[in-house]
């Protein structure tokens, strides 16, 4: 009897020690039909989500659920094909439910996933959750990471250590979901009696080194063995999410043959021979063991094949007229020849109607034609380069399912190298053309916000200098401040100030970061009634208590609260409003010593979102429609001040959707409209933009953090003068100094705030694709080697 592959599984998932949610998910097939064991195997996946809302909850389980249905129902035997099969479908089926959701945009998962089968192992990989091969005290990691980290240390920029510990070791270049199509990476090992495996999140991989790895799982049997490597992961912290599977091979089993095709009888002795293939597995359904613990069956589709037919019986030879035979002779040639015949009318039909595509040496020749002119264009026209290899890749492409000679399939393979890697130069020259910083770069840290048993969220950002070093503030979304704390590259939100039951609505450093000013709302309750007051404190750095004084309620008119605040030098620039009135405000300078107005209010007609200070009483606002003002603060005057539109000396490049080092052959090509104006032109962005204000070098910038398109872009006057180099009397002309993006670091970008006491550098708030708040460090004087 042949020897057949016996397993021993467990696994196991933990929320760990720092996360609310569980956004990882696994599961095991091991089918009890041996028909089915034999050809398709044992299957085991384990999937890391990420998103926010519940959405890498949801995408992990789809991937999970997905995967382990649609591998089984595939018929093909070929474990690669069906299991790349499986894995397409699962990122599909992510994409589409993203698309459905907008709560769910983004959203996406890593995956890896195992398939025994017989003497071998077949694995998966797309992200960073991995699989572990154990042999004796022989550790090897099958899979490859799919990270920027990883993706350095392949390269020989940085070491294993250096990885391990990088603040960018949690950003991944290719997960399931997040793209229409995805690149899946397939390894096979052969498998030995007593070879364990290991697949796994990198809430465990990024928490035990191997030698423990490899001591846990040899000591214990798996069901004890996940139970302990779970364990060593949170004794390190568990900041992450931990799953773990895994699998002690008792016995292995023998590869089946491949599909064999053999001769059945469909007819009696006069007819054709017809050749049939052998199925895989029987047509029912097939009982399954699942790695929650239960029996359960999944429906396998199997073609339906007639049973063998008995060769027919001979009957007596009976004797026939002469005439008979030669008529039966001829009606058989006249059947045959119709055969023949309707055969050739539906080749013909086939050939010249359903074959209709495009010819192989044409789109290859024409491809060669695009690439060539895109290599000649980087230098000079970055953007029409990407435009010509976004139309190579679609000629590529069209030629899927297209029958090809050797010859032609080696050229196609040829030009696929040849676009990846002109893609990725047209990628560096394009930002490198217009300005653009693509991160993370070397000189970037990022630093993820834990919340700890705190139940909000951070808004905003404020900065104090005290003995030269940045004290970091966080105003959450329960209205209250918050210290953070660095330790090992992580931010954590330490109790709030004790502000006597008031809230606050804004918050603004001095910028020479000696203080910090707030807004504040105070509710008293009395007889049943809520009335409510407004003040503004100020907070020293290293203190605790706020000094607050109360803002006068005539400045409290027609429903207008304080929402809005800037602070330069000696003067505080307040903005109240009204949402019942959203487009009229009014702006109030306040004394920084004496926390009093110093002028009457300054009325303007605008819905204001976002203020910033620079010398000379010159203000910037950021409307609700995404353009910018400026007005030259003063009031009293016989004529008030009118804000004045800002512009940029010249448009503003586009940013590009992905960085060369997240470019793969699956990726589609980006491309981007350059504008054909040259002359200055307004500076346009979203209302979910905010703007902030530094000194660098004796020099006013303006810090744009646009939400909407995940960049910082940072701006300068233009012809000199402090006030902002006006351009004429009726606009401020600005130069563009800077351009800063990140699609997956800046997926929400909520604020930006520079640092006072170091030139350049600039501490912003933003929400990365995983939904995790981080702390993103900006050095915008020096240059790096960037994503």
């Amino acid at each position: 009897m042949a020897k057949q592959l016996r397993l021993d599984v467990a696994q196991l998932t933990d929320v760990g020690r720092k996360r609310e949610h569980n956004e990882d998910n696994m599961a095991y097939v091991i089918p009890k039909d041996p028909q089915v064991m034999a050809t398709k195997g044992s299957l085991f996946i384990v999937a890391d989500g990420m998103g926010g809302h519940a959405a890498g909850e949801v995408a992990s389980e789809i991937a999970v659920d997905t995967v382990s249905t649609a591998y089984y129902q595939d018929d093909s035997d070929d474990v690669p094909v069906a299991l790349i099969r499986a894995i397409k479908r699962a990122n599909a089926a992510i994409h589409q439910r993203a698309a459905e959701n907008m709560l769910r945009s983004g959203m996406g998962t890593t995956c890896v996933a195992a398939v025994l089968r017989g003497n071998m192992a077949y694995i998966a990989n797309v992200g960073d959750s991995r699989a572990y091969l154990i042999r004796g005290k022989t550790v090897k990691q099958i899979s490859q990471d799919h990270s920027w980290v990883a993706e350095q240390v392949r390269a020989g920029l940085l070491t294993e250590d250096q990885a391990r510990t990088h603040a960018q070791r949690n950003v991944i270049t290719r997960s399931l979901g997040t793209q229409p199509d995805v690149e899946i990476d397939i390894f096979t090992e052969p498998l030995q009696e007593g070879d364990s495996l290991v697949l796994c999140t990198d809430g465990l991989s990024g928490l035990i080194t191997e030698d423990e790895l490899q001591e846990i799982v040899n000591r214990f049997v798996p069901q004890e063995s996940v139970y302990h490597l779970v364990e060593r992961a949170n004794e390190h912290g568990g900041p992450d999410n931990i799953t773990a599977i895994v699998i002690r091979v008792n016995e292995v089993g023998v590869e089946p043959p491949p599909r064999q095709k053999r001769p059945v009888a469909v007819g009696g002795p006069e007819e054709d021979t017809a050749i049939l293939e052998t199925a895989a597995s029987s047509g029912g359904q097939g009982g399954a063991r699942y790695g929650n613990g239960h029996s359960g069956t999944f429906s396998f589709s199997a073609r339906s094949i007639p049973a063998l037919a008995e060769p027919a019986l001979a009957a007596p030879a009976l004797s026939h007229p002469k005439g008979r035979r030669r008529g039966r002779i001829f009606a058989l040639t006249v059947a045959l020849i119709t055969v023949v015949l309707l055969v050739l009318a539906v080749g013909s039909l086939y050939y010249l109607v359903l074959r209709q595509g495009p010819d192989p040496d044409q789109v290859l020749a024409q491809v060669t034609t695009l690439l060539d002119r895109a290599a000649g264009e980087l230098s000079s026209d970055p953007a029409r380069a990407l435009q010509d290899l976004a139309s190579a890749q679609q000629s590529l492409r069209s030629l899927q399912g297209v029958a090809l000679s050797d010859a032609q399939r080696s050229q196609l393979t040829s030009l696929q190298r040849a676009l990846a890697s002109r893609t990725q130069a047209a990628l560096v020259a394009y930002n490198k053309h217009f300005g653009i910083t693509s991160l993370p770069c070397s000189n970037t840290g990022v630093s993820p916000i834990n919340t700890g048993s705190i139940a909000t969220h951070a808004r905003s950002l404020a900065i104090l200098q005290q003995k030269g070093k940045a004290l970091l503030y966080a105003l959450g979304e329960d209205n209250q401040l918050y210290p953070l704390m660095q330790v090992n590259q992580q931010y954590s939100l330490q109790s709030h100030l004790d502000l006597d039951g008031r809230k606050v609505l804004s918050m603004a450093s001095a910028n020479d970061g000696s203080q910090l000013y707030l807004l504040l709302a105070h509710a008293v309750q009395s007889q049943g009634a809520t009335t409510t007051s407004y003040e503004l404190a100020v907070l020293q750095a290293g203190q605790t208590k706020a000094k607050t004084v109360p803002i006068d309620e005539a400045l409290l008119s027609n429903g207008q609260i304080p929402s809005l605040m800037a602070v330069w030098d000696s003067d505080i620039y307040v903005v109240f409003s009204s949402k019942q009135a959203p487009n009229s405000a009014q702006i109030v300078d306040f004394d920084r010593t004496k926390l009093a107005a110093k002028q009457a209010p300054l009325p303007i007609s605008a819905n204001v979102v976002s203020i910033a200070a620079f010398p000379n009483n010159q203000l910037f606002l950021l409307l609700g429609d995404g353009s910018v003002q400026s007005l030259q603060y003063s009031s009293g005057k016989a004529q008030e001040p009118v804000p004045v539109p800002v512009q940029v000396q010249r448009p503003i490049p586009s940013a590009l959707p992905i960085s060369d080092q997240g470019f793969t052959a699956a990726t589609p090509v980006p491309t981007v409209a350059v504008p054909a104006q040259q002359g200055p032109v307004p500076l346009l962005t979203s209302s979910k933009a905010s703007l902030a204000s530094g000194l660098v070098n004796h020099i006013p910038h303006l810090y744009v953090a646009d939400s909407a398109t995940h960049r910082l872009l940072a701006l300068t006057p233009l012809g000199g003068g402090a006030a902002g180099g006006t351009s004429g009397s009726n606009s401020i002309l600005l130069q563009l100094t800077g351009q800063y993006a990140s699609p997956s670091l800046f997926a929400s970008l909520r604020s930006v705030q520079p640092d006072p006491a170091s030139a350049g550098q600039l501490y912003t708030l933003a929400q990365n694709t995983a939904s995790l708040l981080t702390v993103v460090t900006v050095n915008t004087s020096s240059s790096g080697s960037c994503a």
